[in-house]
This record gives C-alpha cells, structure tokens and sequence, in this order.
C-alpha cells in the first residue's frame, strides 16, 4: 500500500467523521465498550490509555504491545475501531482489508448507517473495499 493510498484513507475517514460523528467516550466508557468489542469479535482486548502522540495524530495501535494509545481522553468510536481494525488485520496498514475490516467493525458495533456511509466514500474515492455485508 502507498502513503498516498494511507493519505486518501484518513481523508476519507475525516470527512465521513466529520459529517457523521461517532460517540465521544470517557477512557473508561472507551476500555468498557473496547472490552465488550472485542468478546464479540473474538479478540483479545487490547489495553488502552492515554499518550502523549506526535503532533495530528489522535491514536496509534502497537500490535508488539497488544495496545491502543489515544492523544485524548474522550476518543470517539470511530477513533477506537480504527485503532482495532489495525490490530485485527494481517496487514496493519490502511488498505482493502482493514477497510473492510473497519466498516464491518462499525457495522456490528455503531450502526448499519455509519457502516454504509463510510463504505460508500471508500467506494467514491476509488478505494479498493469488500462489497457491502448488509447483514452481519
């Protein structure tokens, strides 16, 4: 995968969080509903605190670690299962299976909307993404 490829990805992700934002959590609202994702999904839960990250980064996962750092301590849904979608696929980067992994994580865990839009702006910019699952 390109960085432009990665670029386009957190394009795409921003204007679809922008125009349909997800939930801010508290830190712990965040490990609670983290931990209840992750039984779901058949995952071990990742720890997840606070950091202090480079400058416009919100969150970063650590695979090694088994962990997801947020720069705030209210990160939205979006921003947790971004950081999942990571740990989850084969290839950490940002191409068609985490894609596809994210927008199914949304679709279990936010709402079919969420997961329809932001498969859709994959779709229009020209990403590569697995069709739309409209059931789980």
């Amino acid at each position: 995968m390109s960085s432009t490829e990665a670029a386009q990805t957190y394009e795409v992700e921003s204007a679809f969080e922008a125009e349909m934002p997800t939930r801010v959590l508290t830190l712990t609202e965040a490990r609670d509903w983290l931990e209840t994702v992750c039984h779901a999904e058949d995952l071990d839960p990742p720890t997840l605190t606070s950091a202090r990250l480079r400058k416009g980064f919100e969150a970063a996962a650590l695979p090694d670690e088994w962990c997801i750092l947020v720069a705030d301590v209210a990160p939205t849904q979006h921003t947790v299962l971004h950081e999942l979608a990571h740990l989850a696929c084969a290839n950490r980067g940002h191409g068609r299976e985490f894609r596809t992994h994210l927008v199914r994580l949304l679709r279990r865990h936010v709402s079919l909307e969420h997961a329809a839009h932001l498969h859709a702006r994959f779709v229009g910019a020209g990403l590569s993404i697995d069709p739309f699952a409209a059931t789980r």
